[in-house]
């Protein structure tokens, strides 16, 4: 199958007593298949990308069953790295830029 899929993963339960662990997860991916056919033979390739994170942890003990969310810190430092890989160089560009004219006016051209 081509294309994007999303799809929830639950790991092997783990026994602890009379409890059972079960993990779960999210599970992204994107497909790309190629496939040639000649007169003898099939070639193919393709590529495969997938992104996984944890998402839960599910109790069950004696019929009840309790879910536990997970919190990705480690998604949300990237998003927080991303966004400040992105604003920082901009903002240092525009300071810069001020500064730069800032100091190529006389003393008597500035306003404050």
């Amino acid at each position: 199958m081509n294309g994007f899929r999303r799809e929830i993963q639950h790991g092997p339960p783990l026994q602890l007593g009379d409890r059972e662990i079960v993990t779960e997860a999210e599970v992204w991916s994107l497909q790309a298949k190629q496939m040639a056919l000649t007169d003898h033979n099939a070639a193919g390739g393709g590529a495969l990308l997938m992104w996984a994170r944890p998402t839960a942890v599910i109790e069950r003990r004696a019929g009840t069953e309790r879910r536990t969310s997970v919190t990705d810190v480690n998604l949300q430092l990237e998003i927080a790295l991303l966004i400040a890989a992105i604003v920082l160089p901009l903002v240092l560009t525009i300071f810069t830029t001020w500064s730069h004219y800032r100091s190529s006016k006389s003393p008597d051209e500035l306003v404050f």
